[in-house]
């Protein structure tokens, strides 16, 4: 879901901020659980919406519902190819008897985020998971960076 709309409220375009999934026809409207009655939304325009149609709720945002009711019908293929690697592959770990959970990057930027941390991959590295949910980084911890350098003084 994160992927598909572009990791940000679908509605008013927030970023950085946490996300609930959101059911552009509501479940007590007869609205369904199926991925395309769903996106993604910021608490703000979450409770907005509420119980109302997207249609009545962006009724001064044509341009926005166009595109919302364009992006329900984007196929989520490469996404459910990508997981199901992931989890072919974290099976077979677990077949060796590895500890091996699986998290989402949205798991990771919600620690990171709860945690005031900067983005950065390795901190995001830190974040990860369960276990990065509560994590000390000190302010004076950089991480190492190096630099390739071509020893051959080869022309190419």
């Amino acid at each position: 879901m994160l992927e598909k709309w572009g990791r940000k409220c679908a509605y008013c375009g927030a970023e950085n901020v946490p996300l609930e999934i959101e059911h552009i026809q509501q479940k007590s409207k007869g609205g369904s659980n199926r991925v395309s009655n769903l996106t993604i939304a910021c608490v703000r325009c979450n409770q907005k919406k509420g119980n109302r149609s997207i249609e009545d709720f962006l009724k001064r945002k044509p341009t926005v519902l166009k595109r919302i009711k364009a992006q329900t019908k984007k196929s989520l293929k490469d996404t459910a190819a990508v997981n199901a690697t992931r989890y072919a592959i974290g099976n077979i770990l677990k077949s060796f008897g590895l500890p091996v959970t699986f998290w989402s990057g949205g798991r990771t930027k919600f620690n990171r985020i709860r945690q005031k941390y900067q983005k950065d991959h390795w901190i995001d590295a830190a974040c990860v998971g369960e276990t990065g949910a509560n994590v000390l980084i000190p302010q004076t911890l950089k991480p190492l960076t190096t630099k390739t350098v071509d020893i051959t003084n080869k022309k190419h």
